[in-house]
């Protein structure tokens, strides 16, 4: 089976060095060793489309053992940062960089997960469930790696959220219309990055459930 793509592979390759670069920073930050560094960058770049392959698809072996690009462009993006880290994090704004970015190749993993997910017949639900895994799924496996509360789980500027959106932004377009998909897959790219950095640059977040608020400040919740 050929593997789909609805934009140019181009996207996908972005979004995986650009993933690949948050998670070896967070490595680095975290003082971790060399290994430890590219671990984090193959994890954070490639685990969402390991997760979508493994567990969803199942058409043989992942695409990224398949595919030798992936594990180039995650080994890269963890030895630029190795290289030039400290002068990386100097730019003027490199938060705000990252995070707009960031938000450019969440929607396209995003797509991406759901397109191959399309493409192997899956049902609607499970279209949008593979296309969230591959967007947040190595963010996720990132945090389990390291021990840290996913951000999947917690409060925040509505990163899941904005995926979520595009995914059924995606799927209505595709399913239930005539509009061409490749079209709908930049539209649903520019729609997660609209909502994504609005919510950065306007702090808008999802809220714990102020029913529970006894329980989730006794643990240090806020």
């Amino acid at each position: 089976m050929e593997d789909p793509f609805l934009l140019p592979p181009f996207i996908e390759y972005f979004a995986t060095f650009l993933y690949g670069v948050t998670g070896a920073l967070l490595g680095a930050r975290r003082g971790y060793a060399i290994l430890g560094i590219l671990s984090l960058a193959i994890v954070s770049a490639t685990g969402g489309g390991l997760l979508r392959d493994g567990l969803f698809l199942q058409h043989g072996p992942p695409v990224l053992v398949r595919s030798p690009e992936y594990l180039y462009l995650s080994t890269a993006a963890g030895t630029v940062v190795m290289l030039f880290g400290r002068r990386v994090q100097r730019l003027p704004q490199f938060d705000a960089i990252v995070g707009t970015v960031d938000a450019l190749g969440l929607g396209a993993y995003a797509v991406v997960g759901m397109d191959r997910a399309t493409a192997a017949g899956l049902s609607s639900p499970g279209v949008v469930v593979v296309g969230m895994v591959n967007a947040v799924g190595g963010s996720l496996l990132r945090d389990v790696l390291i021990r840290r509360e996913p951000n999947l789980f917690r409060p925040g500027t509505l990163e899941e959220s904005a995926a979520f959106i595009g995914c059924l932004t995606f799927l209505a377009a595709t399913r239930w219309t005539d509009l061409p998909n490749i079209p709908v897959a930049w539209f649903t790219i520019g729609l997660v990055f609209l909502i994504r950095i609005l919510a950065i640059r306007y702090q808008i977040q999802t809220r714990p459930l102020r029913d529970f608020e006894e329980f989730w400040k006794e643990r240090g919740g806020n």
